[in-house]
């Protein structure tokens, strides 16, 4: 098996953003953290986790999250207690379930955005949209994605 096989450990930095109807921004969101980047007949997977703490009670929560990225379209999947599918495509809707552990919620989101630059070295995912939840709006969100290859292996 070689190197491409295995993937490539990678440095992942996050910058996400939302605003609600009244334009009103809630806390950004800032993440470091190290990924895996595995090659695609068509563009590139990206693995990682993310870590939030739940403001109720100080507890931790981790998902997983796996990226799909090639040119004009991004595909997410979150793994997890509250796990969902998005797809990114400029100009396009979709539709899907978010997963909760109190119930699924209907959810849509619409892409306003979508630059998706890639390399086996670094490379760099910029996302704007729409989202609804139960038929109604809920905020405008932006996400700024950046990865480069580290020296470490997988």
């Amino acid at each position: 098996m070689d190197m491409k096989d295995k993937g490539r450990r990678v440095l992942v930095t996050l910058l996400g953003a939302a605003k609600n109807e009244q334009g009103e921004s809630d806390e950004p969101i800032r993440l470091m953290t190290t990924g895996e980047l595995k090659p695609t007949p068509n563009g590139y997977i990206l693995r990682y986790q993310e870590s939030q703490t739940d403001d109720s009670d100080g507890s931790v929560m981790t998902q997983d999250i796996v990226l799909m990225m090639q040119p004009g379209r991004v595909s997410m999947n979150r793994l997890g207690e509250y796990g969902t599918s998005m797809v990114f495509v400029k100009d396009r809707r979709f539709e899907g379930v978010y997963h909760t552990p109190y119930g699924d919620m209907d959810m849509a989101l619409f892409a306003t955005r979508v630059d998706v630059n890639l390399g086996a070295e670094h490379g760099s995912v910029y996302l704007e949209y729409q989202l609804d939840f139960a038929g109604g709006f809920a905020s405008m969100h932006t996400m700024q994605l950046e990865y480069a290859a580290s020296d470490k292996p997988c």
